[in-house]
């Protein structure tokens, strides 16, 4: 069992980590925005994974409000990264559809190595990813203990559609 102090030591490092990123992505990389399991990205990934979805299913499969994804879909429509267009069978029915420009962008954003991760030695890389997949593997078994719904598994889906981005290139 580990020193309970060394754990709450690791865990603010974890969060100081989690918010100085998101800094970091807003102040060094402002010109492109992050592609997230959260919003917009949590859309195209969806799409990504099965195109021509309607906004309902969007939003049932990924446990967003429609409200949510109404307004995500159309950040999207603005970027060009997703089309819009009505359903042949019910015409009050709005299917997303991913644009070239929207896969582009999932493949290029799953491939990104950021700079800072460059300071790291080969050696420790190796052990930052070890002892990642370690913390991962404990998050992911207690969020499907706790919540084992597809919205849930769509961050599997992101995880494994990540890895193998980079498994691919080595």
């Amino acid at each position: 069992m580990a020193n309970e102090v060394k754990a709450e030591i690791a865990a603010g490092k974890l969060a100081e980590y989690e918010q100085l990123s998101k800094i970091y992505d807003d102040i060094v990389k402002n010109a492109r925005p992050r592609l997230t399991v959260e919003g917009q990205g949590k859309i195209l990934l969806a799409l990504s994974d099965e195109d021509h979805l309607s906004q309902k299913e969007l939003a049932t499969r990924l446990g967003m409000s429609p409200q949510s994804t109404s307004e995500f879909v159309t950040k999207l429509l603005k970027r060009k990264l997703v089309t819009l267009s009505k359903s042949a069978e019910d015409r009050r029915v709005n299917i997303v559809n991913l644009t070239p420009a929207g896969s582009a962008e999932i493949a290029t954003a799953t491939q990104e190595v950021p700079p800072f991760v460059r300071v790291l030695s080969d050696d420790e890389l190796e052990q930052l990813a070890n002892l990642l997949t370690k913390i991962t593997t404990a998050m992911y078994q207690d969020i499907d203990s706790a919540n084992p719904t597809l919205g849930v598994k769509f961050h599997k889906l992101f995880a494994s559609r990540y890895l193998k981005q980079f498994k691919q290139q080595q």
